[in-house]
Parts: structure tokens; C-alpha cells; sequence
């Protein structure tokens, strides 16, 4: 294969991880506007804080299960890759059905007790709902992008995005607009995941009795790393939990429907970082750590760029924007706006850099430096709350995500001369 033919495939693969990411971008902008301007702020922020708990259930799974299939996957034969996948998905369902029923009827117990109150447990089941269904759909996601098929993943996306628009939109008719986008999240999650099912069985079949006990052996590993999303979670999506219990839960509102204007850009590595794991682990098959990060940093710079373009796009208008679109009167705007700007690069550095780290397997350094990271995160979120209100919040996230970028640096430095030492 000539290097054209090479660079032209790379180019695909990623233009096609890109514009999945457009599409799934455009879904989360349009539901958020969707009840950010039908819904009341209350009824936003508790579809704010159902969604971090879902994302938090999918970067566990993501963490626990995608770095190590993929190293797996690029070392196996068609039938090791069929045994593997069938495992994962054996031993998935066998986990997570009876933990989430086991959600369910402590949601139910506690509405009979009387400590949730029937809007807030409503709730606490639709999510459950949605978070099972999101599982499903977000595995077989992983498992074509593992395969370099992002085609395949941006037809399922699509309907998944378009039944889920039309659903936010029907929600907000009704009395519980969270809780109905919620199930309306579910039912498209569960038709997104069918479809990337068939994809990968179409591709490559995976053998259903393959593989047993394989989330016992990769849990030794697997447990670093979905120690480490928890813990970054913590920091970069848990915060609206600490807002919502200093400030109340309709002061979780305003950081989200500023964050929302930035989304299209972290979602946009979070596209590229889908392709980025599979990518550098065969990449460090045929080539040396230090060309690998170079490559990674180049991409990083150019994904950096574009960010700080959009980013002064946003600001020139602002003023139409928070008028027009969000519709919403927020206090202390420009400096949310300001921080979301600076807490996004960070963002974007720090999603390119980690990929090097984990195809190294260096679980454990990056689970420590990611705790160290939420604990300072948190506590300067909190004092910062207490001084000056919302903006404090996005502070501590700012200073967790500079740790984390800062750590990272360090670590991939420290790689780059233990594998030059390795090699001398």
C-alpha cells in the first residue's frame, strides 16, 4: 500500500469519526436548547444531572472495557476477535441487568419512604431506563469504531439523534419534560444499539459462547482505568453535583447552558479520540514512542486551533446568542463563558495526550494523577462557590483540568526517556 493510499484511509477514518461526532454533537446541542427554552430551569437541571450519571455509567464501561479489547483486537486472529467480542457481551448482561434492577427498586424504596419526592423519583427509574439502554447502544458503538468502521456507527447515530430530538420535543409538553426525554432517550438508544449490533455481525461475527470470564481477566487492568474515569468524572461532570447541593439545583442551569456553546468543540475531540487508541496502539507496533507522540501532538495543536477559532466566533456573538438561541438572561455570562473557554483547550489537550499513556497501559499513574487532580478540583470548586457564586465551580475546574494536562506532560516525558534508556 503506498503512502497516498495510506494517508487517504487515514483521512477517512477520521473525517468519518469527525463527522459521528457532528452528528452526535448536534443532538446534544439541539436537546439541550430544546429544554433550556420549553422546560423550566428545574426540570433542566434535573435532565442536566440524569445525563452526568449517564455519562459516568459509559465512561466506566468505556474505561473498563475499550483500552484493552482494542490492545487485544489488534494482537488477534478473526476467530480470537469473535471469542472476545462474545464474552464481553455475555458477561456484560449477566452484570448489569440485575444491578439495574436493583437501582430501580431502590429508587421505589425510597419514594415509599419518603426520602425522594415523586418528581425527583420519577426521575431516578426513567434514568435507570435510559442508562441500561445507553450501555447497550455505547458498547456496540465502541466495538465498530474498535474495528475502524465509523460508517456504520454514523447511520445508527443518526436515527438515534433524530428519535431523540423529536422526543425531547414531545417531552416538553408534558408535565415531566426530564423524566419523558429520558425514556425517549431510551427507546432511540435501544434502536441506535440494534442497528450497530447488525453492523458487527454483519462485519464480524462475534461467537456468543466465546471468551468466558473474560471481565475477570481484564478486571486487574480494567479497574485502574474505570477508577481513573470515575475519579475524572468527579471533577469534570461531578461538579454540578457539589453546585447543586452549595446553591441549590436550579444553580446547576446557567454552567450548563453556557457549556453548552462550547460543546460542538469538545465533542469534536471527542470524535477524533474515538479513532485515537486504535490508531496509536498500531502505530507503537511499527514505530517509536517519540514519532507516535509527535503525530499525536500535531494532531492535538491542529484540533487546538480550531477550538480557539470557534471559540472567538462564539464571543463576537455572544450578546445574539444568549438573546436568540438560549433565550436565557444569565448572570456573570462573559466570565462563565470566559472560564468555559479556557476549561475547553484544557480539555482538548488533555484527550489527546492520554492516548500514548494508555496504549503504554500506564493505568495506574494516570488513575493516581486523576485523583489528585478531582481532590484539588473539588476543593478549590467549593471555597471558590463560597467566594464568588457559580463561577467558583468553573474554577475548580479549571485547576483540576491544568493538573491533569500538567501530569500528563510529565508522564509522557517520563515514557519517552525510560523507552530510550530500554532501547540504548
Amino acid at each position: 500500500m503506498t503512502d497516498r493510499v495510506r494517508g487517504g484511509a487515514f483521512v477517512r477514518m477520521f473525517g468519518g469519526a469527525v463527522v459521528v461526532q457532528i452528528v452526535l454533537s448536534a443532538t446534544s446541542l439541539v436537546v439541550g436548547l430544546i429544554l433550556i427554552r420549553r422546560a423550566t430551569d428545574q426540570q433542566y437541571a434535573y435532565y442536566v444531572l440524569l445525563i452526568n450519571v449517564l455519562l459516568l455509567a459509559i465512561q466506566l464501561q468505556y474505561a473498563f472495557i475499550q483500552p484493552q479489547m482494542i490492545v487485544r483486537m489488534a494482537q488477534a486472529s478473526r476467530a480470537e476477535r469473535a471469542d472476545l467480542i462474545g464474552g464481553l457481551i455475555r458477561d456484560q448482561r449477566r452484570l448489569l441487568s440485575p444491578v439495574a434492577v436493583a437501582i430501580a427498586i431502590a429508587g421505589l424504596l425510597a419514594w415509599i419512604a419518603g426520602l425522594l419526592t415523586s418528581r425527583v423519583a420519577i426521575v431516578v427509574l426513567a434514568g435507570t431506563v435510559a442508562i441500561s439502554a445507553s450501555l447497550f447502544r455505547e458498547f456496540f458503538r465502541a466495538t465498530l469504531l474498535a474495528y475502524r468502521l465509523p460508517e456504520a456507527v454514523l447511520k445508527a447515530d443518526i436515527t438515534y439523534g433524530a428519535l431523540l430530538m423529536l422526543g425531547a420535543l414531545a417531552a416538553t409538553l408534558t408535565p415531566a419534560p426530564a423524566a419523558v426525554t429520558a425514556l425517549c432517550l431510551a427507546g432511540a438508544a435501544v434502536v441506535g444499539g440494534i442497528m450497530s449490533a447488525g453492523s458487527v455481525r454483519k462485519f464480524e461475527p462475534w461467537n456468543s459462547n466465546g471468551a468466558p470470564g473474560i471481565l475477570r481477566a481484564i478486571a486487574p487492568l480494567g479497574a485502574w482505568t474505570a477508577a481513573g474515569s470515575a475519579i475524572h468524572w468527579s471533577f469534570s461532570q461531578g461538579y454540578n453535583f457539589v453546585v447543586a447541593a452549595t446553591l441549590g439545583v436550579t444553580a446547576v442551569a446557567p454552567i450548563s447552558a453556557t457549556r453548552i456553546l462550547i460543546m460542538p468543540v469538545n465533542l469534536l475531540s471527542t470524535g477524533i479520540g474515538t479513532m485515537m487508541l486504535p490508531t496509536i496502539s498500531g502505530w507503537l507496533q511499527t514505530r517509536d514512542a517519540r514519532t507516535v507522540l509527535r503525530r499525536q501532538l500535531t494532531i492535538a495543536a491542529a484540533v487546538a486551533s480550531g477550538a480557539v477559532c470557534y471559540f472567538a466566533v462564539v464571543w463576537w456573538i455572544r450578546d445574539w446568542l444568549f438573546a436568540s438561541v438560549l433565550k436565557k438572561q444569565i448572570a456573570q455570562r462573559e466570565l462563565l463563558l470566559l472560564l468555559w473557554f479556557a476549561v475547553g483547550l484544557l480539555m482538548l489537550l488533555r484527550d489527546q495526550l492520554v492516548y500514548i499513556l494508555l496504549a503504554r497501559s500506564r493505568y495506574r499513574d494516570l488513575t493516581i494523577l486523576t485523583f489528585v487532580s478531582a481532590v484539588l478540583s473539588l476543593t478549590t470548586g467549593y471555597v471558590g462557590m463560597r467566594l464568588i457564586g457559580v463561577p467558583g465551580a468553573l474554577v475548580g475546574v479549571l485547576v483540576g483540568e491544568f493538573v491533569n494536562v500538567a501530569g500528563q506532560v510529565a508522564l509522557s516525558a517520563h515514557e519517552l526517556r525510560s523507552r530510550a534508556h530500554t532501547s540504548a
